[in-house]
């Protein structure tokens, strides 16, 4: 099961056991009529959406235990992605069920009346909550119609970035109805309220913390452009910053880097570390529109934000022989590695380092760096030779089954590359890959 899939199912039995926990479930079991039935499924269905909620602010926020929870921030965002797709779902159903599911009802059989008892709520509790439940149906609105610009990748990443900077505001509407309608159910004082509320409390901070734009606060540092240098042929701009104190980073991470002329920060991998220069070196390809202007708005001296390392793509693992496969710009991070072990002195003798791209070698450094690093070094003209795959990889490799898989490229590449690993009984938590899809 993937990480995307057990999270999204830890999500569903919070939301399930928080409703099992409230009086709710009691009401449900003791009283399974129409009415009682109804209004208890929307309990149900509205503590599950309100979870998968908080799981989507907390994912956002780049905490760093979380993100070694998710094995990665670029995992992280899968998962965002799929928490953001069930808190739909059952935002949907909960929306349905308040909405439409009576006018249904009464198409198909008859409905009996609905009875109201004495109620021992006050009228300013009442209208407490009312608020919340006035103001969450406009928010509804609103969140679907910027999901459903999330999920459509054809709208400009440009547009979809400032769409997505409302959400911390929706959120917090909506916590807030989440809260105040425990008064309704008379939930305060039930163990499933208890587990609400301090879910809620992590969501309203996640989304305090968005709003006020301290994500990665304690991570960043500035920094100074010593040399930015484009390469016509390549399509790449070498880029060289200069911390303004000393940066940590383990080999195959990557940082977010805010340019003078961007209000937006976007993720790199970092080629190369001069620790006694203190300076960090950067590879980046013409991919979009934003690094395709990157050479033109950029200059010496300019004053950067950097901020991370971010990423467990570190090549730790216990096994006998490594396969480290990048596809175009995904080089960086085997590159940053390369130049570690160059730096120290070292030799390894068990890892295949596959290279493609479409002509000549982009990087002919590389296979300098894998001959002193004692990496055998594999590169492959996809223009003349074809694209490479998993069965080209296993005939230079000898024990395949005591072998891990370090990739970073496309990840269509990628996951051709999974499954050919996985058919020749390679394990899949041996597999480890660094890609980044912010949608």
């Amino acid at each position: 099961m993937s990480k995307a899939a057990k999270w999204s199912v830890a999500g569903f039995l919070l939301g399930a056991l928080i409703f099992l926990l409230s009086p709710s479930f009691n009401n449900l079991i003791s009283n399974f009529a129409f009415w009682n039935a109804k209004e208890q499924f929307l309990y149900l269905t509205g503590s599950i959406a309100i979870v998968y909620m908080v799981m989507c602010m907390l994912l956002s926020v780049r905490f760093s235990f979380i993100n070694n929870l998710t094995g990665g921030l670029d995992k992280a965002y899968v998962i965002h992605k799929w928490a953001g797709i069930w808190a739909f779902i059952f935002s949907v159903i909960h929306w349905f069920i308040e909405s439409w599911f009576i006018d249904i009802c009464k198409l198909l059989f008859e409905i009996p009346p609905k009875v109201k008892g004495a109620s021992t709520i006050s009228e300013f509790a009442k209208a407490i909550y009312h608020i919340g439940n006035d103001l969450v149906e406009y928010a509804f609105y609103i969140i679907v119609a910027v999901l459903i610009v999330a999920l459509i990748k054809k709208v400009p990443y440009h547009i979809f970035k400032y769409i997505h900077k409302i959400i911390p505001v929706l959120f917090l509407v909506i916590a807030y109805h989440s809260f105040t309608i425990q008064i309704k159910g008379v939930w305060f004082g039930s163990i499933g309220s208890y587990i609400l509320s301090a879910v809620i409390f992590i969501g309203v901070i996640a989304a305090v913390i968005d709003l006020f734009q301290l994500i990665g606060c304690k991570h960043k540092v500035f920094a100074e452009v010593a040399k930015a240098e484009h390469n016509e042929k390549s399509k790449t701009l070498e880029l060289i910053l200069k911390p303004a104190e000393h940066f940590e980073y383990t080999a195959g991470q990557y940082v977010f880097l805010k340019f003078c002329h961007s209000r937006e920060a976007h993720p790199f991998s970092i080629a190369g570390y001069d620790k006694e220069n203190n300076t960090l070196r950067f590879l980046i390809k013409e991919l979009g529109d934003f690094t395709k202007e990157l050479s033109k708005n950029i200059k010496k001296d300019d004053i950067i934000t950097v901020e991370g390392p971010y990423g467990n793509f570190t090549f730790n693992d216990s096994k006998a022989q490594q396969i480290w496969v990048a596809g175009g710009i995904g080089v960086t991070p085997f590159a940053a590695r390369l130049e570690y072990l160059v730096s120290l002195g070292k030799k390894v003798d068990n890892v295949d380092f596959f290279y493609s791209a479409r002509g000549e070698n982009p990087y002919p450094e590389l296979a300098a760096l894998s001959e002193k690093a004692g990496v055998r070094f594999h590169y492959r003209d996809t223009s003349k030779e074809g694209r490479l795959n998993f069965d080209i990889i296993k005939e230079k490799i000898k024990d395949i089954k005591n072998t891990s898989l370090w990739y970073c490229g496309p990840a269509a590449f990628g996951a051709s590359l999974q499954k050919g690993a996985l058919d020749c009984g390679i394990s899949k938590k041996d597999i480890h890959y660094d890609s980044f899809d912010m949608r």
